[in-house]
């Protein structure tokens, strides 16, 4: 079927050609540093196109202009666009994935999406306001527009599946490049869209258009076909909804559960008269930790990690230097019943995946780490705690953090507990410096009645380390530090900010899914 593209960016748009001459600091070539994560691998390919669009306040500057990924990973135009020479000019810039000539107005996914139809139904766009002429990459993120349906197929009889059909879904969707939104055209019809095998008898995708669809699912064997019927359910877009279809030897199930790698996860659909959902989790360890997206964009664990890494056991004892210990309670003292909802405390040198202990040369490699986290998921740096806490020791600052509350001078944990981050006073364990005895720290006293307190979680980001003797190496190791969260809450404050840790103590995690 013939995809539609016809695209009105701007009425009074003017195509401009590439410049030709040089601004004040000498040519400036417009490339273009995309971030995004594709629907079949995590990057755009040698060769994948964009559409580019330019606009100052006088006028359209390019229209549509074709773009190239190349092997530097950044976007360039087929013919080297130049930047205008009016430096102080700010711009606004559209760009969408896969191009085409002209540009869509309209955007339809493919009904056969095998092969070629689901890359081609994987409409992508990014809006950047306020861009100035440089010689820098401009950063864009491109957003997957589409809602993705994976489906994971678990069959009980002697015959394979060959085919799975979605069926009800509107095909066609409306762009609104200044906007940047993909919206349902409502009058369009509907289509069967014959979804990608991805793994056979195994896993299929299907891209459809964000909208409120009533929806079937048909799986195909060779004993016949059956057939489950959704409720009606609010497809986002750039969510991606996991499927499991169990085909029985009679009939066939459908359920929704488990987070899907890649796209923002989605909440789970209930098939016709169910009308039940479960929270979105990733399993790590046997154990299924609770996730959530928060308003800064990004899914985190809403419960702290409790994984014990292979070759190691908990220990009671914080000083005997373990890395994997049970928590405490109000009294400081070890309550191995509390691992379940407070989770484990792990030494630095752990939870980051070190070899052995922290050292000059180790202490400050990994920042972003995985460490023990899932696969996908790492330890929160210093920037990403940054953007729940809002401010932070040293005169950290990034008031536009979205949990930023001015008057707790930090985070507001009340905020962020709404949305579902859940923070767990957990106990840690306290080691100022190198030469320090561990010894369990309570994050609430029971005076009076009320919790008071603080705790850390912990940061992948090195802040400093320090010696014996100032500047001298050769004096030993006497502390380093890493940047974490700190939370507190008395009759004062009840907030996160980004506070130095030392990386001596043993502290809780709460893992951070990679980047988008």
């Amino acid at each position: 079927m013939k995809r539609i593209l016809t695209m009105a960016v701007a009425a009074a748009m003017v195509v401009a050609c590439s410049k030709e001459e040089s601004g004040p600091s000498g040519p400036m070539q417009l490339t273009i540093d995309p971030t995004i994560t594709r629907a079949t691998e995590v990057d755009f390919e040698t060769g994948d196109a964009i559409g580019v669009t330019v606009t100052t306040a006088a006028e359209a500057y390019v229209t549509n202009r074709k773009f190239v990924y190349g092997s530097d990973s950044r976007f360039a135009g087929e013919e080297s666009l130049l930047w205008y020479e009016d430096v102080n000019a700010p711009a606004t810039l559209f760009a969408y994935y896969p191009y085409s000539d002209p540009a869509p107005s309209e955007f339809t996914v493919k009904a056969d999406q095998g092969g070629d139809g689901y890359d081609a139904s994987d409409l992508m766009t990014a809006l950047k306001t306020g861009v100035y002429p440089t010689k820098n990459a401009v950063g864009m993120t491109f957003r997957h527009k589409m809602s993705r349906l994976v489906f994971t197929i678990d069959n009980e009889t002697d015959f394979p599946v060959t085919q799975l059909v979605v069926t009800g879904t509107i095909g066609t969707a409306v762009i609104d490049a200044a906007a940047n939104t993909v919206t349902v055209k409502s009058d369009a019809a509907t289509q069967d869209i014959t979804a990608r095998e991805v793994t056979a008898n195994s896993k299929y995708y299907a891209l459809v258009v964000p909208q409120s669809a009533k929806f079937s699912v048909t799986v195909t064997t060779a004993e016949g076909t059956r057939s489950q019927s959704y409720s009606e359910t609010e497809l986002e877009g750039g969510k991606s909804y996991p499927v499991t279809v169990r085909v029985k030897p009679t009939n066939m199930e459908i359920a929704m559960e488990g987070p899907i790698e890649g796209w923002e996860d989605a909440e789970e659909i209930p098939t016709e008269g169910q009308g039940t959902s479960e929270a979105a989790t990733v399993e790590w360890g046997g154990v299924k930790y609770k996730i959530v997206t928060l308003k800064d964009g990004r899914t985190w664990m809403a419960e702290n990690l409790r994984y014990v890494p292979e070759g190691k056991s908990i220990s009671s004892n914080p000083a005997d230097g373990n890395g994997v210990w049970y928590p405490c309670n109000l009294d400081k003292e070890v309550d191995p019943d509390l691992a379940e909802t407070n989770g484990l405390l792990y030494s630095y040198p752990v939870l980051l995946g070190l070899d052995g202990e922290l050292t000059a040369e180790n202490y400050n490699t990994k920042e972003g780490a995985q460490g023990i986290c899932p696969d996908g998921w790492h330890i929160p740096t210093k920037d990403e705690w940054m953007k729940l806490a809002g401010a932070g020791s040293g005169g950290l600052s990034d008031p536009t953090a979205p949990y930023y509350d001015a008057a707790q001078n930090g985070g507001s944990m009340v905020k962020l507990n709404e949305d579902g981050f859940n923070f767990s006073g957990c106990g840690y364990i306290n080691a100022n410096n190198a030469t320090a005895t561990p010894a369990y720290m309570a994050s609430v006293s029971k005076a009076d009645d009320t919790a008071y307190g603080m705790g850390y979680y912990a940061g992948s980001t090195a802040y400093q380390i320090t010696y014996n003797t100032a500047g001298d190496a050769m004096s030993g190791i006497k502390n380093i530090q890493y940047f974490a969260a700190m939370i507190t809450y008395n009759d004062t404050y009840n907030r996160v900010t980004v506070a130095y840790n030392s990386g001596f103590c043993g502290v809780p995690v709460r893992c951070i899914k990679d980047a988008e």
